[in-house]
């Protein structure tokens, strides 16, 4: 444990929001030797849906740093880039990456984290700043924290208090999303797309595709899983069309896997068959459970309220094309961690570290506006989506 001898006004932290956002602060302050306290409004251990994500060097170097994990024993490595064209063929560029699922890295965050400093089931209700730090508010108790850390992801309720007016709006697409035991495909479907991360780019469409992880973290052939997502536009009422499941419930901004209303999964089978080319189009009818997400843009403009922060998506939404979510997460940490360590002055510490997470997050704000913009997915609508669902 380190010691942090110049940070003596600091001892304790609340962060609201457990999850990876949430779970990179909380594993590095505590190394700091801080008391750090989670609050996660949901209840047990997420549901990780399977989900795909580009290894990045932040996450990689967090995750052995902090965790002792070995990322190269839970991501599935690349070797090229593959590009298909409509009639089905392709051409490959050499392109060394890893892909890992969101599980693989949330659970040895939270198994890193002391399980009786994460407190789930326990929404945050409201904060309040106080002349010595902040009051977090959770079913009727006061919890007087010395920093509080909203992490609350991108339909963040608490963003307001730091950053007011700074909803994110809707991009006017949706990626639909699925997930394949590698078992599940024909050998010759899944020899198309070993060993390489896969793009389709249509008339204002992309799918892309790549294997992932599967249960337990097994990295073995055979028993990975494929991961696609496919990015379609879709307006205001096409996106609350998509996002209400079979049972008639409005979702808002999301739709869990299992729960796609039959007339929009026949309509995304039919789409895949007058718009993919083969391959891919047969991995959407390979998908038992699609499911779908709005596509938001979000930016702040400052990370910092006294001794109230924000990280991750609760401050910048960005576009998955920047495959930088969970990267920014955990830079957000690892840059905080630094501050604090080597910045004798807390507020001093705090002012760099969000002048320098608001550089980055800017930049891959608009990184990501560009790359929809390029693709021809921006500008069927750009709504704000506060007070939709998450």
């Amino acid at each position: 444990m380190l010691a942090v001898t110049s940070l003596s006004d600091i001892k304790s932290v609340g962060i609201v929001g457990g999850s990876l956002g949430g779970l990179f602060q909380a594993v590095a302050l505590a190394e700091l030797g801080l008391d750090v306290t989670v609050w996660e409004r949901s209840s047990g251990r997420p549901d990780d849906r399977g989900a795909g994500i580009v290894l990045q060097p932040s996450v990689a170097w967090f995750l052995n740093m902090f965790c002792g994990v070995d990322t190269d024993q839970v991501s599935v490595p690349v070797t090229h880039r593959q590009f298909f064209a409509r009639d089905g063929r392709s051409h490959h560029t050499l392109m060394r990456q890893q892909m890992i699922s969101w599980g693989a890295i949330y659970k040895p965050l939270r198994d890193r984290f002391d399980s009786v400093r994460y407190r789930h089931g326990q929404p945050v209700d409201a904060l309040t700043p106080r002349s010595d730090g902040v009051g977090v508010h959770v079913g009727g108790a006061v919890h007087p924290v010395d920093l509080a850390i909203i992490a609350d992801g991108s339909a963040s309720r608490h963003r307001g208090l730091v950053s007011p007016g700074s909803a994110p709006r809707y991009a006017g697409y949706v990626a639909y999303r699925g997930v394949i035991d590698e078992a599940e495909l024909p050998e010759e479907l899944s020899a198309v797309f070993r060993d390489r991360f896969s793009f389709y780019d249509g008339d204002r469409t992309q799918f892309l595709c790549y294997f992932i992880p599967g249960d337990f973290g097994t990295i073995e052939p055979g028993k990975r899983r494929m991961n696609w997502v496919w990015y379609v536009r879709a307006d205001a009422a096409g996106l609350d069309r998509i996002t209400t499941d079979r049972y008639g419930t409005a979702h808002g901004l999301s739709l869990p896997p299992g729960l796609i209303a039959p007339q929009v999964h026949t309509e995304l089978l039919d789409r895949a068959r007058r718009l993919l080319p083969q391959s891919v189009r047969e991995l959407v009818k390979h998908t038992r459970e699609p499911f779908a997400q709005a596509i938001l843009d979000g930016r702040v403009s400052r990370m910092r309220r006294d001794r109230m922060l924000l990280t991750g998506d609760a401050a910048f939404v960005v576009r998955p094309h920047t495959a930088a979510s969970a990267e920014k997460a955990a830079a957000d940490a690892i840059a905080l961690f630094t501050a604090l360590q080597q910045i004798p002055s807390v507020d001093a510490a705090l002012e760099a570290w969000e002048r320098d997470r608001l550089a980055e997050g800017t930049a891959l704000y608009r990184h990501g506006v560009g790359l929809g913009h390029r693709m021809g997915l921006n500008g069927l609508d750009a709504t704000p989506v506060a007070g939709r669902a998450s």
